[in-house]
């Protein structure tokens, strides 16, 4: 890399952004969907702080072969405070994870399935929708593993029940269009540590439904883990509380775990447990467009029809562009945005599946056998009579139901823009439909 050549031009690979001249809102070469104009990119560019290079292994960890969790089993401490570090993180140096800078990405899916193991204790919504993204050559600094900037795709995961793509009728596939703006985190489950959007919250994807027209699926979602956790539940979901975050209580994972494992030795608890704190997400701006297919047929005009739903506060506009055969789309979140309650909800996790998770990382390994020698070591005789350790008291875990949109979520007609949607969760969705006639 030419260490000579400054930020924007070399790591953000954004060699327009080292130019003056004024590169148009929409390429005559453009894709099927796109950011409109440079903000997404110029947003990229401020987010990273003043001397920013590349992402730094060390936010997972000061030893970068540790692995989350497991360490507790391998190496019996922590370092590895984080599943996701953020490359960037929040203002609050102790707890990155609270109001980090999100960034976007656009490019194109070089395949897309669903996870069959996570850390549900870290997955309130459930099992991860995974998928690797192709970026565009202006977002080509984000994919990043083993001490490097690569040429390989990003990896954006998104736990399965807060995305609707059933209701969406949207299943991401090889080749879509995507854009995407989220948390740019280090996976640091595993060494070496790979840079992922996790979670995203703005998806939006798109692909030919035949060769003259585009189909596309956009979606916000709403809440997010703080990755900070607290046994008390009623902290869990409570958003208008900042206090929960400074409580002596709250932790990342791994020593909420321990703290748990304490006070079930101290306090004969009937289960291990303990909540992650849940955030709203929210945005400022999103300005994207949803072109047909190129080329344009002869003598044809645009044809374009879209149907979204969004709650108060958010309001969407759609500008067709005849000109370069596309929609331009704005959203925008104010004030009076507030978040649908979340009611919190609990349940069991499995001594065999969460073996089988542990092991995946680690080899064989009996979880709760390993816990109760663990408190054993540290004075505790007679953990195993312990009834948060027994085989039939499963620890529990924060487990949110799938997330409701209203019906005919999948509609792209007839076009409406359906304000004040507050008997559904999402700040918006929608589908659009952009072609020739």
């Amino acid at each position: 890399m030419d260490r000579t050549r400054p930020f924007v031009c070399v790591l953000l690979g954004a060699l327009a952004a080292c130019s003056h001249e004024e590169e148009p809102a929409i390429a005559a070469d453009r894709p099927v969907l796109l950011w409109y104009g440079s903000a997404a990119q110029d947003q990229n560019r401020r987010s990273p702080p003043p001397g920013f290079s590349i992402p730094d292994e060390h936010v997972c960890a000061a030893d970068p072969n540790r692995m989350y969790l497991g360490e507790l089993f391998l190496q019996g401490n922590i370092q590895v405070k984080w599943h996701w570090a953020p490359v960037v993180g929040g203002p609050n140096a102790d707890k990155p994870t609270l109001d980090q800078p999100e960034f976007s990405l656009a490019g194109t899916l070089v395949d897309a399935s669903d996870s069959n193991d996570d850390v549900l204790a870290d997955h309130p919504f459930h099992l991860d929708v995974v998928a690797d993204v192709t970026p565009d050559v202006a977002f080509a600094f984000l994919p990043f593993s083993g001490s490097a900037v690569t040429q390989r795709a990003i990896h954006p995961e998104v736990e399965r029940n807060i995305f609707p793509r059933d209701a969406l009728g949207w299943v991401p596939q090889a080749n879509d269009r995507t854009l995407m703006r989220g948390a740019w985190v280090l996976d640091c489950g595993h060494p070496p540590y790979g840079s992922e959007i996790h979670p995203p919250t703005f998806l939006s994807y798109a692909r030919p439904a035949d060769p003259g027209t585009t189909i596309s699926a956009t979606v916000v979602v709403p809440y997010r883990s703080s990755l900070l956790f607290n046994p008390d539940p009623a902290l869990a979901t409570d958003f208008g509380n900042t206090a929960r975050f400074s409580d002596g209580a709250t932790l990342p994972f791994s020593p909420a775990l321990v703290a748990a494992l304490q006070h079930a030795a101290f306090f004969n608890d009937d289960r291990l447990k303990t909540h992650a704190l849940m955030t709203a997400n929210r945005f400022d701006n999103l300005d994207w467009a949803v072109c047909a297919p190129l080329p344009r047929p002869a003598g044809t005009t645009l044809s374009a029809g879209w149907r979204f739903t969004a709650r108060s506060g958010v309001t969407i506009s759609a500008a067709p562009d005849e000109g370069n055969g596309c929609v331009r789309f704005t959203a925008t979140m104010t004030a009076a945005y507030a978040p649908m309650a979340l009611v919190h909800a609990v349940a069991d996790w499995p001594w065999a599946e969460i073996d089988k998770s542990a092991s995946g990382q680690i080899g064989t390994i009996d979880v709760r056998g390993a816990l109760i020698a663990t408190l054993q070591q540290s004075g505790f005789p007679n953990a195993s009579q312990l009834p948060a350790l027994q085989a039939d008291h499963p620890p529990l875990i924060d487990a949110y139901p799938a997330l409701p949109t209203r019906a005919a979520a999948d509609a792209d007609s007839p076009t409406a823009i359906d304000a004040a949607a507050d008997d559904q969760p999402f700040p918006f969705y929608g589908r659009v439909r952009v072609g020739w006639k």
